[in-house]
C-alpha cells in the first residue's frame, strides 16, 4: 500500500489534474484547502511582512490531494501526469509531490 501527496500551488490545473488521474485509475483521492505556512506567518504577524516576498507568487492558499493505492504503478502514472501538466502550464514553483509506504490501511464503517 501506498500513500500519494499532492501539495498544488497552480488551481489552473486542478481539473485536468482530477479528471486525467480518474482516467488513469485513481478514483479515491481527496482533496484540502491548505495555506503555506509562510504565507500565513507573512499576512498574520506584521513583523514577518516582508517573507511575502519569499512565498510562491503571494498565492494565499494551495490545494493539497491525497490518496491511497496499493498499485505503485498507478500513483507513478499519476506522478507523471501531474508533471506534465506543470510542464505544460509553464508556471515555476507549483508545488510537491510524494509517495510513501503505508504499513496499514482500515477502511471505516460496515
Amino acid at each position: 500500500m501506498y500513500f500519494l501527496v499532492a501539495v498544488i500551488n497552480n488551481e489552473d490545473i486542478l481539473d485536468d489534474l482530477i479528471t486525467g488521474w480518474l482516467d488513469i485509475g485513481i478514483t479515491d483521492s481527496t482533496v484540502i484547502e491548505t495555506t503555506d505556512s509562510l504565507q500565513l506567518v507573512s499576512h498574520n504577524v506584521p513583523i514577518f511582512a516582508g517573507f511575502r516576498s519569499l512565498t510562491s507568487g503571494g498565492m494565499p492558499h494551495n490545494k493539497t490531494i491525497f490518496t491511497a493505492s496499493e498499485d505503485r504503478e498507478i500513483l507513478d502514472q499519476g506522478i507523471a501526469y501531474l508533471e506534465k501538466l506543470c510542464r505544460n502550464s509553464g508556471k515555476p514553483d507549483q508545488g510537491i509531490c510524494f509517495i510513501v509506504p503505508v504499513e496499514k490501511l482500515i477502511r471505516l464503517g460496515i
